[in-house]
């Protein structure tokens, strides 16, 4: 039987180590990569492992896509069509990058059987955000000569696979050269290996080197971007810093719209936060830098983001109440007792609503109003809509063409004075709409120190690090608000069982949100000192 092209398989684990599986269920690759001369001698390894065997050498014919302009390669994704192992027809793979700073190169691997002509539409599905309406281009072919070692355990398990690679690069059908790699890729129970590897390839005359093939390929390994705002300085112009946070809410927004696609019925917890994270300080961002930028543009594309944000918070609220049920199958004994039926209960009916929320998020994913706002701030980033931008005339200076050391303590400044207004207002016994405004404040003020960082330096950071202390501890105490109420709304149409677990769950949530409003005060004093603040009033 052919396999379906449309669906997602694993590369063959035998004789290749199988690898780890990603919280949402995908593979790993997890690899260390080494840089070697093309007359480099891999040496010995026999006292490494237990055994090594010699595999097949393969021959691999391997065609890297990407946009135009790079938009994948922008985003840490690599995609290609290889032959040589797998299916006759050859297979297409994308590589997902999973952030870490360990000796391994990590990312999530899919793949999918069939011929170059055509790409399979799920991968076409899967990089919807990012290619939007590019088409793929070949980018680069590359002809590896692949000679192979396992290195095994006692009982045959490998443990491990050394790749020795010659690459023949070609670009636009002429010959670039060649150059040599090394990968140790790990099978689950490789991680011991690593070090005895590593060091000794070190002293054969290895150089580590975490780069993808492409990279070595193109030579272009300068553009992949990782964070914006890292150039710039106290120097920079107010049109640079807008530039910087649309470029880094864009990439941040785009890291996890493909994992956000790979599981549409079940998006992964911690794609769907950061996702709607992103969503939010980007909106926020422009609210902070709107008087640089056209207003028409700025309102258009704030609105767009807060609709994309409700609908990643509506299934961020169920994530979050998710988590509360289950700590509440911890309880302990000695606490009232709850009705493990009633729980279940709660548990299923919330999975129902979260189900039907993903829903939402999928059909809002696919759709013109979201795939246009990331067509409007990949625009905005190569040529922004700045005020004035246009002008002719003679001294005339545009907002975006002003020092941001001078203008963004007075922005920042403002968002201290709001969440200040806001505090007041509150007096000593807040409601709890009042210290939800204080909760947006807060997370504001955060936002603006940390937008001012880059250029303001260490006095801003103390700031951010303060708001983002009280944005916490407001943001806890608005979930158990919203788990309250969710609580009291499920108990009136559930069993008997299920409504007593309810008002116990909400009993805790009362006492629990006590707790956090003596914590808010605390977290207040340390934010409202001359230590903290005084360089918004100096500035």
């Amino acid at each position: 039987m052919q396999p379906n092209a449309n669906e997602i398989i694993a590369l063959p684990s035998t004789p290749r180590p199988a690898p780890a599986a990603s919280p949402a269920g995908h593979p790993v690759e997890r690899e260390a990569k080494f840089s070697v001369d093309i007359t480099f001698e891999l040496p010995g390894l026999g006292d490494v492992s237990e055994a090594v065997d010699a595999l097949p050498e393969l021959l691999l014919q391997a065609a890297y896509f990407d946009t135009p302009d790079l938009g994948l390669w922008r985003q840490g994704i690599t995609v290609r069509h290889r032959t040589g192992e797998g299916p006759d027809s050859g297979l297409w793979t994308a590589k997902l990058p999973i952030p870490g700073d360990g000796p391994t190169l990590d990312r999530t691997e899919l793949s999918w059987p069939g011929s170059r002509d055509q790409p399979p539409e799920a991968l076409k599905a899967a990089l919807l955000g990012v290619v939007r309406h590019s088409a793929f281009e070949v980018m680069a072919e590359l002809t590896t000569r692949r000679r192979r070692l396992a290195l095994r355990d006692g009982t045959g398990t490998s443990l491990a696979e050394i790749d020795d690679d010659h690459v023949t690069v070609v670009v636009d059908g002429q010959e670039r050269g060649t150059f040599r790699q090394i990968e140790v890729e790990l099978g689950p129970d490789g991680d011991p290996l690593l070090g005895p590897v590593t060091d000794r390839l070190a002293r054969a005359g290895a150089r580590p080197s975490n780069e993808p093939k492409l990279a070595r390929a193109l030579a272009v390994i300068v553009v992949l971007e990782s964070k914006h705002d890292t150039d710039l300085d106290d120097r920079a112009r107010m049109g640079d810093v807008v530039r910087a946070r649309i470029a880094d809410g864009l990439h941040r927004m785009l890291d996890h719209d493909v994992r956000l696609r790979l599981d549409p019925d079940d998006p992964p917890v911690h794609s769907i936060h950061q996702a709607r994270v992103a969503t939010r300080r980007l909106r926020s961002d422009l609210l902070l830098l709107g008087a640089v930028v056209d207003p028409a543009w700025v309102t258009e594309v704030r609105g767009d983001l807060k609709w994309m944000g409700q609908v990643l918070g509506a299934v961020r609220d169920a994530d979050v109440l998710g988590l509360e049920l289950e700590a509440a199958g911890g309880r302990p004994a000695s606490e009232v007792p709850l009705d493990r039926d009633g729980l279940d209960e709660l548990r299923a009916r919330l999975l129902a609503q979260r189900r039907a929320r993903a829903d939402v998020l999928r059909q809002a994913l696919a759709s013109d109003r979201y795939l246009g706002v990331l067509d409007r701030l990949e625009a905005a980033v190569r040529h922004l809509p700045a005020i004035g931008s246009g002008s002719k005339v003679i001294g005339h200076r545009s907002p975006a063409d002003r020092r941001a050391r001078k203008v963004l303590p007075r922005l920042v400044a403002k968002r201290w004075r709001a969440l200040d207004r806001a505090v007041g207002t509150g007096g000593r016994h807040p409601t709890d709409p009042q210290l939800h405004r204080m909760r947006i404040r807060s997370k504001q003020l955060r936002y603006a120190a940390e937008t001012a960082e880059p250029v303001i330096g260490g006095r801003a950071r103390r700031l951010a690090l303060a708001a983002e202390d009280a944005q916490g501890i407001l943001g806890d105490l608005h979930d158990t608000v919203a788990a309250q109420e969710w609580l009291a709304t499920n108990a009136r149409t559930a069993s008997g069982p299920a409504a007593f677990t309810a008002g116990v769950l909400a009993a805790d949530q009362v006492r629990r949100r006590e707790e956090l409003r003596h914590q808010w005060q605390s977290c207040w004093r340390r934010l409202d000192r001359k230590k903290v603040r005084g360089w918004l009033d100096r500035d």
